[in-house]
């Protein structure tokens, strides 16, 4: 892994623009990702949702071609493009043939320098959203996600849906749309990676014709907030025929490096794979589910650890019962379960930088979120490096901070 270090090289355009270029000789792809600063974090209540409309309807064509001759001419050169928004950032993804790579850096170019943003665009993406959310309660694990982080985050913009609100995302305007596009559209707020076969110089050259005249502007710049999580109890009833429950509490965030690694080795050991405690415990040995398992969420600011499971309703508060056992059964975790964990976690870790787009993707989104660039590839070490009396050591400082549980249940039984 380490062999790509020294081929990646970071470029600071005057106007404050990062530029990653890994040229890797031979490969037969390649791929280009954008990150921006955007999303819920940076959203007013009454902003919800405006960063994924954005994403969705940024890709639509631009002031020159309308989206289906765009996106035709992005499908002759054998390239994809995709975007997308999350909490706290926005990216747009372009993978395709190497030799096309300066025909397919011209679309991007002309992309997110001058979008099209039509009000009929809009529009159909808009009612696309609304769907989207509306569809969300389709799937009960979703349904009870959702109301677990609304019971955990309450108002904080963690505690809404990627794609925002219904309410807020009815109001929003072609003009409000194109202001959010100037505000985060900016140079120093970019971070875009390049992986694939070409030469330094060109490349260097190529982004500082079209990219370096870009004006920069003032831009919020990431910061953890001050938090506290509600740890409510939302339980809601549904037309489904099994109940589904999401259990958890506080844990460390994106930037507590040395607290994220000891949390995703011990939610891996949790619920992380078949051989996991709770996969053992709840469906081989107690057969209560056929859906259970674990997830370590980090974010910038309030993050959280969940155990989640899919049962019969009579089985409510034992359910819960184990999950409060599991959770505290971590603490006496042995040495050698830990490190077979650890094994699983490289293994499945280091299985992301085999594609060219994994690797932009993960270069560019560190150095965006202030960790760097290279922060993917020391970060092997951190797990490696983690002893089980430090893991637990930093998980008993965090355990049951701020338990939370969201549930949805049989509408035909009484609660």
């Amino acid at each position: 892994m380490s062999e790509f270090q020294p081929a990646i090289e970071k470029v600071r355009l005057k106007n404050g623009l990062t530029l990653l270029l890994l040229p890797i000789p031979d490969s037969l792809l390649c791929s280009i990702h954008l990150c921006l600063a955007m999303g819920n974090l940076f959203e007013s209540e009454k902003e919800r949702g405006l960063s994924s409309l954005l994403q969705e309807v940024i890709v639509k064509g631009t002031q020159t071609k309308d989206a289906m001759t765009f996106n035709r001419e992005i499908e002759l050169l054998g390239a994809s493009i995709e975007s997308s928004s999350n909490h706290f950032l926005g990216r747009i993804a372009v993978e395709g043939p190497n030799e096309q790579i300066f025909a397919i850096l011209a679309l991007f170019f002309e992309l997110i320098k001058s979008p099209a943003l039509k009000k009929e665009e809009i529009e159909k993406e808009k009612r696309f959203l609304i769907d989207q959310l509306a569809a969300l309660d389709d799937d009960p694990l979703k349904a009870a996600l959702h109301r677990f982080k609304k019971a955990f985050y309450g108002t904080h913009p963690y505690g809404s849906s990627t794609l925002g609100e219904p309410d807020c995302l009815v109001t929003f305007t072609e003009r409000k749309v194109f202001d959010w596009y100037r505000r985060w559209y900016v140079p120093n707020n970019m971070v875009i990676a390049v992986v694939g076969n070409f030469s330094l110089n060109r490349m260097k050259d190529v982004f500082l014709h079209q990219m370096g005249e870009l004006i920069p502007q003032k831009v919020k710049p990431y910061q953890e907030d001050s938090f506290y999580p509600l740890s409510l109890r939302i339980v809601e009833q549904k037309d489904i025929q099994d109940s589904w429950m999401v259990y958890g509490f506080r844990a460390p965030s994106l930037f507590d490096v040395r607290g994220r690694a000891a949390f995703e080795l011990l939610s891996n050991s949790l619920g992380g794979s078949m051989y996991s405690r709770l996969f053992l415990k709840v469906r081989e040995e107690l057969g209560l589910s056929y859906q259970v398992g674990s997830m370590y969420v980090p974010f910038i600011g309030p993050s959280f650890i969940c155990a989640y499971a899919g049962f019969s309703y009579p089985f409510f508060e034992e359910i819960i019962q184990i999950f409060r056992e599991e959770f505290h059964n971590l603490e006496h975790i042995n040495p050698v379960e830990f490190e077979e964990t650890k094994n699983y976690t490289l293994g499945m870790y280091l299985g992301r930088f085999e594609t060219v787009y994994s690797l932009s993707s993960m270069i560019s989104f560190y150095e965006k979120i202030g960790l760097g660039w290279d922060f993917p590839f020391k970060y092997q070490e951190f797990i490696n490096n983690m002893s089980l009396e430090e893991a637990l050591s930093i998980y008993s400082k965090n355990k049951g901070e701020g338990e939370t549980l969201g549930a949805v249940v049989p509408s035909q039984i009484k609660k």
